[in-house]
């Protein structure tokens, strides 16, 4: 049974709990009895990215402080749009919510009803910067050696698909330093583009930090130039060491949404257990051995970042017309 059937599946099963009490009292009633059976939180790609270890880990610390178990499911596909598609389909009783690919999926004209806008945005829990690398093998050592071999050929980038977070680091990328790029699409988790990399499939890929800390120690593949004002990795130039501030902006942020039409007081009990497990011990430990960063916002400061993103896009013009 492939993933998203059984994510499918399991997102029906979860809205089944509700009480006929609570139906009958209707929404003040719900959100007085929230939580009162198991949560699903929906990770928007497969086993092996930084979504589904946020999703595994924030699924962890709010089962423990909810009272209920929070079970992620993975549903991959469409750079994280097969997952808000199945999103939108549950009812906003909080029982589902999703990590949503952001800034990927606002360059996306996703069809029908989905718009975005219209979802409720509850917290945003963490922000990853990008970093850009090739193979191990490779005769590229630094960015300026990727621009000189562009003026021969286009540079090719491995990502999961159009929308992806990769896809959008990428074209800001390219846009900033005037390469030529040719996207290859079709990988199913972070890991194996980064593979695809290491094989010499393609020339280079973009991801947050803390997915290529997982294969850094690998030896298949180097690190290049990382998105930061001020390099993490000790060795290797930072965006501002090569002269290009606008990739400070291009980060991967983990914001998690939930279905339109929530009940606030529900939404409000969702985004502060949110923010609550954002700071706890627990996290920023697992935050430190992941090379990620925790980043709380409430639903006004999320709104906000969300803003400051379609203004970035708007910048490279990659916000669908």
């Amino acid at each position: 049974m492939s993933v998203t059937k059984l994510a499918r599946r399991k997102l029906l099963k979860s809205g089944l709990g509700v009480s006929a009490a609570a139906c009958i009292g209707g929404r003040s009633a719900l959100a007085s009895a929230f939580p009162s059976h198991p949560i699903s939180l929906i990770v928007p790609e497969g086993p092996g990215g930084t979504f589904d270890a946020y999703g595994r880990e924030f699924a962890k610390v709010l089962t423990q402080q909810m009272g209920v178990n929070v079970e992620p499911i993975n549903v991959e596909g469409g750079g994280g749009a097969t997952a808000i598609f199945q999103l939108f389909s549950t009812k906003p009783d909080g029982y589902t919510i999703s990590l949503i690919n952001i800034p990927g999926l606002l360059t996306r004209k996703i069809p029908g009803n989905f718009n975005l806008d219209k979802l409720t945005w509850l917290a945003n829990v963490g922000r990853n910067s990008e970093g850009l690398v090739v193979g191990a093998k490779s005769p590229i050592n630094s960015v300026a050696d990727m621009q000189q071999l562009a003026a021969t050929r286009p540079i090719s980038f491995a990502m999961g698909g159009l929308g992806s977070s990769s896809y959008v680091a990428t074209k800001v990328f390219a846009g900033a330093t005037d390469i030529s790029v040719k996207v290859v699409t079709g990988y199913k988790s972070s890991i194996n583009s980064l593979l695809a990399v290491a094989r010499g499939d393609v020339d280079a890929a973009i991801h947050p930090l803390s997915t290529i800390a997982s294969m850094k120690d690998t030896s298949l593949i180097k690190l290049i130039v990382t998105f930061e004002n001020k390099s993490s990795v000790p060795g290797v130039p930072s965006a501002i060491d090569i002269g290009q501030p606008d990739l400070v902006n291009v980060i991967q942020w983990q914001p998690v949404v939930a279905p339109p039409g929530m009940d606030p007081a529900i939404a409000t009990a969702l985004s502060q257990a949110l923010m609550t497990a954002a700071a706890s011990p627990d996290v920023a430990k697992w935050a430190a051995q992941i090379g990620t960063t925790p980043f709380a916002l409430d639903q006004t400061g999320t709104l906000s970042m969300l803003d400051a993103q379609k203004s970035m896009l708007k910048r490279f013009n990659l916000l669908p017309t």
